[in-house]
């Protein structure tokens, strides 16, 4: 063989050998991984269940993105892994029923149904005869929408103690909906009002549980009844959330605000009063979640790995301890996952990050030692506290509003007589209820003296798009803001009510902010803090726009426009620093705000900060000693402190009031 033809077999050799997937790695020496089945016997495998009789089913997905000429069959189907000769190995593929379209996750019975989620449907299938062939199906639940993306509908699924059945709808592009039950109950949403639903085994009586979510796609419940759920995250706004789903529940997303997840009226975290936050974030593009051997595991389809959450109480909800069970690289991709009969976990692989099938897949096993795989899941210990206060809240309103009228809360509410926290309860009552509440109730909120209930009732007109309350909503810009969280969900909601829906981007604050600076119908009060907010780079906010703020009457103002110039990157900003400085005329503040920006222009300014450090105001002398020191451009004095020891001295400083404008100029110097 000639040279160059070895280095070619040897180069195809390296090529050939680069190509086939390492596989997934185990974190844990605890545990046992083994490959059960692999294309061609199981393609692009998406959920899974073990039915009563121990056989796996998988939906094998064939209408995912399917590209055009791809090979193969016309729709999805459950394919069933079944034990052939009683040696207790699965080891014999067959086809229990297809013809699906979209189909997302399974859901076995006791009694041998086996429930399927299609984007835009819930069906019971049977096998009769018993032939392992599915020959009866019941639509139970039909999602009715143009939305028709793979997997923003109908799809996670799990069964309560008393055979309700639990199903997640996603996002579904913000599309109008309506949700029909068997028995004809309708639940209709536009804008992404999604969440967890409730029918009952019949596909009856259906019901929203919790809402606020992207696209749950998968639930699970414990057997006490503890309902947890994996929620993919909005473009900007990681991570993936593990969910402590309760009745009433709002988790905080609405996705006609935007894809990006940074909208202020949206929350992620629980950060707006009536949302609740995260157990905590899991790994990217969750697929499935199960209970087993007192955890929570999860599939991440994103990061290529198994993910175990061990539950830490955290007063009325859970924090999570993350463990890496299984690790693989770019070519595995985990999905659907069950628990076998014998206490192992058997979950799908897509294999490749394309979103089309493309005839992969693999099925492996996870085998646990026989004491952990058995132990049973923790009983809930919570300490009433108020850090997650808002589940405790939540299950209130819940009952709230199922247990009173809704007339008798309005009555109530009018009344005025209740506490702020029952007023806020029965405000959410009344909103989960779905009772047509009269405007009068959402002004008289507008009204509230609590800023909590105030920005509930905020956010309901928004999501509703309440116009006619559109300027009891710009009454509440007038006067000091709470919070600068409140702040830009009052313009969020003036700028969602007065232009025709569209979604933002990540950019909206900024957005928002830039309008509100431009009028100037507008507060100084409401000025300064949308400068204070505003990105001091903003090409807004030129110098002579600055030099404009600066004459302003309103001393906050003037602050924030010299707070702006010292953080802003424009060399031209160093000359009016310098003015500001030096004008005795001006509040030693705004003066020491200038000197801590011409920190950034230390050597030129040299003169000016050496005659600053030896002028009287100690404000303005100080910070101009600091800049000198710090430019090494002064002496470095020693700082006047008690000794290491001296304990006593440094508890009674500590006891004093400290000096946070000092602290903020400390933080904010660019030296």
């Amino acid at each position: 063989m000639h040279t160059k033809e070895l280095i070619a077999l040897c180069c195809a050799f390296v090529v050939a050998a680069s190509s086939v997937a390492a596989p997934p790695r185990v974190n844990n020496d605890r545990y046992k991984l083994e490959l059960i089945a692999s294309e061609p016997e199981i393609v692009t495998p998406v959920g899974m269940t073990f039915d009563s009789k121990g056989r796996l089913l998988v939906i094998e997905s064939h209408t995912h993105h399917r590209p055009e000429g791809y090979e193969g069959p016309s729709s999805d189907r459950v394919r069933m892994l079944a034990d052939s000769d009683g040696d207790g190995r699965l080891d014999r593929w067959s086809t229990f029923a297809e013809g699906f379209r979209h189909a997302m996750n399974l859901l076995a019975c006791k009694d041998g149904g086996v429930y399927l989620v299609e984007r835009g449907r819930l069906l019971l299938l049977r096998d009769a005869d018993h032939d392992g062939d599915s020959e009866k199906q019941d639509e139970l639940l039909r999602l009715e929408t143009e939305g028709d993306y793979p997997h923003n509908g109908l799809s996670g699924i799990a069964r309560e103690e008393n055979g309700s059945l639990l199903v997640g709808l996603g996002e579904n592009l913000g599309m109008p909906y309506r949700l029909v039950g068997a028995d004809g109950t309708v639940i209709s949403g536009t804008g992404g009002q999604n969440g967890i639903y409730r029918i009952t085994a019949e596909g009856k009586k259906l019901e929203r549980v919790a809402r606020g979510m992207w696209n749950p796609f998968s639930v699970c419940v414990l057997p006490d009844g503890r309902i947890f759920a994996v929620d993919n995250d909005p473009d900007a706004s990681p991570p993936c959330r593990l969910l402590h789903v309760v009745e009433g529940g709002d988790y905080g997303y609405l996705y006609q605000y935007g894809r990006a997840g940074t909208h202020p009226l949206q929350a992620w975290n629980g950060e707006l009063p009536g949302t609740l936050p995260m157990v905590c974030g899991v790994g990217e593009g969750p697929t499935a979640i199960v209970s087993h051997a007192g955890s929570l595991w999860v599939t991440s389809w994103g990061d290529h790995r198994i993910e175990r959450y061990t539950l830490v109480p955290r007063d009325s909800s859970y924090g999570a301890k993350l463990e890496v069970v299984v690790q693989g690289d770019a070519d595995f991709r985990p999905t659907g996952m069950a628990v076998a009969p014998d206490g192992s976990l058997y979950f799908g692989d897509w294999v490749l990050r394309d979103y089309p099938v493309h005839g992969k897949g693999r099925i492996w096993r996870l085998t646990l030692p026989k004491e952990e795989s058995g132990a049973p899941f923790p009983l809930p210990t919570f300490e009433q506290g108020e850090m997650d206060e808002s589940f405790n809240r939540a299950r209130k309103t819940w009952r709230l509003s199922r247990g009173l009228k809704p007339s008798w809360i309005v009555q109530q509410w009018e009344s005025g007589k209740e506490g702020v926290g029952t007023r806020f309860e029965y405000l959410a009552a009344l909103r989960i209820s779905g009772f047509d509440v009269p405007n009068s109730v959402l002004e008289a909120a507008l009204e509230d003296k609590s800023p909590a209930v105030r920005l509930y009732a905020l956010r309901w007109i928004a999501d509703e798009r309440i116009i006619e309350l559109r300027d009891a909503v710009a009454k509440l810009l007038e006067g000091p803001q709470p919070s600068i969280q409140y702040y830009l969900a009052v313009l969020a909601a003036l700028d969602w009510l007065d232009h025709e829906p569209s979604m933002r981007g990540t950019q909206i604050a900024g957005e928002l902010l830039l309008k509100e600076l431009s009028n100037e119908e507008r507060s100084p009060e409401s000025h300064t803090l949308a400068l204070k907010l505003l990105s001091p780079d903003s090409k807004f906010l030129s110098l002579d726009r600055l030099r404009s703020y600066l004459q302003s009457e309103h001393k906050p103002l003037r602050l924030e426009a010299v707070r702006t110039l010292a953080q802003q990157s424009n060399p031209k900003r160093f000359e009016l620093l310098a003015a500001i400085a030096a004008d005795e005329a001006q509040n030693d503040e705004l003066r020491a705000e200038a000197v801590v920006g011409l920190a950034a222009d230390a050597e030129p300014n040299r003169e000016l900060l050496e005659s600053l450090s030896d002028g009287r105001g100690p404000m303005v002398q100080g910070e101009a000693q600091r800049v000198l020191r710090l430019a090494k451009l002064g002496p470095v004095v020693e700082d006047a402190k008690p000794q290491a020891e001296d304990l006593a001295t440094w508890n009674e400083l500590l006891g004093e009031a400290g000096d946070a404008a000092a602290g903020r100029r400390l933080f904010f110097s660019p030296i």
